[in-house]
């Protein structure tokens, strides 16, 4: 309750996935920490879709009912002219409760030991005479605390400004960023637990639409688009009017919007003492823009860098951060850039083309034996105008 201690091992700002997996994993490491989330409540405001691979899920943690909204059986993409390309999966992932989600991850992360503090904002970093920073300042209850540490991880998303007060350019270009915008709506019909993709220009230019069901007649309905790509229009106009065409009688029952980064390799993501996690370090998949795991996963690397920095006094445990994120589990995501550049250049032609090269392709074929980084080697030598704008990826 309220601020207990001025002096932690070390501090986390935000308590989404990568915030609270960072906490609970230094916690259990036998260190003081203190967990800030800015917002009254963790898990709000949402902003997300929402759905994740069991195979990524299953990294951190089992699924509980609890926080489950429902399953992913396969998914459909549909491409501008209408060509299917389905793939069943059954439980190949989930549609999450995500408000739920948050909170029962901060909940772990306080049942390890880490001080949550809902409520309080992180609104600058205190420099000390050595260069470093020795804490955060932090705003709670009207009034301002200066809390001590050793190191700060910054896991408060797409808008964080810890990595701008280390003085990290974390700033993105109009190409690195989708806006996004979501309904949860009544009133969908379509293929029960089957995730659905629609893309073309006239769609989600730069993005894609998706249709994620949830349970009790309910789906997440969003889209995200490249702004550079979209003229004049924002993403609330897109996803209008597609749903005036394809889901005329649905109801919207809640509204939220958003921004997903979506860069390479090679971005900011570490300064003197500070680390960077989740969306603030602009760690999405830039292909897809899921977000959840790779939160997840960095909030835990970053936490075992500084575990071993508080445990050595070594920097260089946090100077290496970014390149163990680069060279582990997660280093498809290097090539996923790749595509996204072919992606853009596509035009709707081409989408219908590969839509159809790719529903023969993967017709009967075992889903658990699909290698996405294949099928794309694949669709690239199976046009010549493809094989042109895609070259690189073989």
């Amino acid at each position: 309750m309220g601020i207990q201690n001025f002096q932690y091992d070390a501090v986390v700002v935000g308590a989404g996935p990568a915030g609270s997996l960072a906490a609970e994993s230094l916690a259990k490491s036998g260190h003081s920490v203190l967990l800030l989330e800015k917002h009254r409540e963790i898990g709000i405001p949402l902003c997300c879709a929402e759905a994740i691979s069991l195979k990524s899920l299953a990294l951190f943690c089992r699924p509980d009912p609890k926080w489950i909204a429902a399953p992913i059986n396969g998914a459909v993409l549909y491409s501008p002219d209408g060509t299917e390309v389905a793939v069943p999966w059954p439980e190949v992932g989930y549609v999450l409760e995500r408000k739920l989600f948050d909170r029962w991850l901060a909940q772990r992360a306080a049942e390890a030991g880490t001080h949550v503090l809902v409520n309080a904002e992180a609104v600058g970093l205190i420099s000390s005479k050595n260069g470093d920073f020795s804490g955060v300042t932090v705003l709670y209850q009207n009034q301002i605390h200066n809390i001590s540490c050793r190191a700060i991880i910054g896991a408060d998303g797409v808008e964080s400004l810890t990595g701008a007060w280390a003085g990290l350019n974390t700033a993105l270009k109009s190409t690195e960023l989708h806006s996004c915008m979501q309904y949860l709506m009544s009133g969908i019909d379509g293929p029960p637990n089957m995730a659905r993709f629609w893309v073309g220009k006239e769609i989600a230019p730069g993005g894609y639409l998706w249709v994620f069901p949830k349970d009790a007649g309910l789906a997440n309905v969003g889209l995200g688009i490249l702004g550079s790509l979209a003229g004049q229009k924002k993403p609330g106009e897109y996803l209008d009017r597609f749903l005036i065409k394809h889901f005329p009688k649905a109801q919207i029952i809640e509204t939220m919007a958003g921004g997903t980064p979506a860069l390479e390799e090679g971005h900011p993501m570490a300064a003197k003492n500070v680390l960077l996690a989740g969306d603030a370090a602009r760690l999405t998949d830039p292909l897809s823009g899921a977000g959840i795991a790779t939160a997840m996963a960095s909030g835990q690397m970053a936490a075992r860098q500084v575990a071993e920095y508080l445990k050595t006094g070594n920097k260089k445990h946090l100077e290496n951060y970014p390149s163990l994120w680069w060279s582990g589990l997660w280093k498809d995501i290097k090539y996923h850039a790749k595509v996204r550049k072919v992606f853009l250049k596509l035009e709707d032609d081409d989408m219908n083309r590969i839509a159809r090269f790719l529903s023969q392709l993967l017709k009967g074929k075992e889903p658990s034996k699909i290698n996405p980084i294949d099928v794309a080697k694949q669709v690239v030598r199976s046009d010549p105008g493809l094989l042109l704008l895609g070259r690189h990826l073989l």
